[in-house]
């Protein structure tokens, strides 16, 4: 498998038009190369569909998938996901739902879990599923304004994912579908919601009254990394975002990313991307 460390991700998510919608998304183009999304986490609900070509090493919690044309992975809240790089001419939909809109939907969302690979439970069931995710696709690729259209999709889509792909539908295999383990969520939430301060891992691991040695073997058994490894992952991508989204200085992101320098910073970020923050903005800008 490719070591994603040392590759150079795009991650960044569409919110379409200031509105209030169930979903966002992003489309991955056939024409155009698909960078590598290091392991990470979000809150969101998040389905990807492979429109057409495949995926490779799609890693979710640990498990390694390739997918199809046609084929749907789910990511549920708090899954430690990450993409290689991905050769042209394979197209895919993400798609996440807007938290306000699940907690709405379904009041019990935090005890549901969907399986990650609804395709291999039932080709049969999944089949709806994957004709509203292309329909979906289309709407949001050739008729973006179309609100109602897609707001009706992401309710048919949740429908779906409740109805056959839940741990509520006992028809589901329970080896099938990831659990979710509050452990590690509330230590890769604290992570999130603290990266900006300077964060370290003695400090983390204080939090949690664990040994540093303890919180490593736990990272190593439950992410395939160090606790340093991650939060060196999750403050690069908060600069990536910065970086290409908005016009702060190398030094602003730096230092509301965590880094103790910029020095470090752009070290750290040259190694992963292979130019510093300030030539790589330049370039991938213009």
């Amino acid at each position: 498998m490719t070591n994603q460390s040392d590759e150079p991700f795009t991650h960044e998510i569409v919110k379409p038009v200031a509105l209030n919608l169930p979903v966002y998304w992003i489309i991955h183009d056939a024409k155009e190369q698909q960078h590598a999304v290091p392991r990470h986490w979000h809150e969101e609900l998040e389905l990807n569909l492979t429109v057409s070509g495949q995926l490779t090493d799609f890693l979710i919690d640990g498990q390694v998938f390739d997918t199809q044309t046609g084929d749907v992975l789910v990511i549920n809240s708090g899954s430690v996901h990450a993409i290689p790089i991905q050769k042209i001419g394979n197209e895919a939909l993400t798609l996440f739902f807007n938290n306000e809109f699940l907690r709405t939907a379904l009041p019990n969302i935090s005890e549901l879990v969907f399986a990650t690979h609804p395709n291999a439970i039932s080709q049969v069931e999944s089949t709806e599923l994957v004709d509203y995710l292309y329909a979906m696709h289309y709407t949001v690729r050739h008729d973006p304004t179309n609100y109602l259209r897609i707001t009706r999709l992401a309710y048919d889509i949740l429908d779906e994912l409740v109805m056959h792909f839940s741990n509520h539908d006992f028809g589901v295999n329970p080896h099938l579908i990831q659990a979710k383990d509050e452990k590690l969520y509330k230590i890769l939430w604290y992570i999130k919601t603290n990266v900006h301060h300077g964060l370290t891992v003695s400090a983390i691991a204080a939090h949690f009254e664990v040994s540093t040695s303890y919180l490593s073997r736990y990272f190593k058994m439950k992410l395939q990394m160090t606790p340093l490894e991650y939060l060196q992952a999750i403050r690069l991508n908060k600069a990536y975002q910065y970086l290409m989204n908005t016009n702060k200085s190398i030094s602003w992101i730096s230092d509301m990313t965590g880094f103790g320098d910029v020095k470090s910073f752009e070290r750290l970020f040259k190694t992963t991307y292979g130019l510093s923050p300030k030539k790589y903005r330049q370039q991938f800008t213009n």
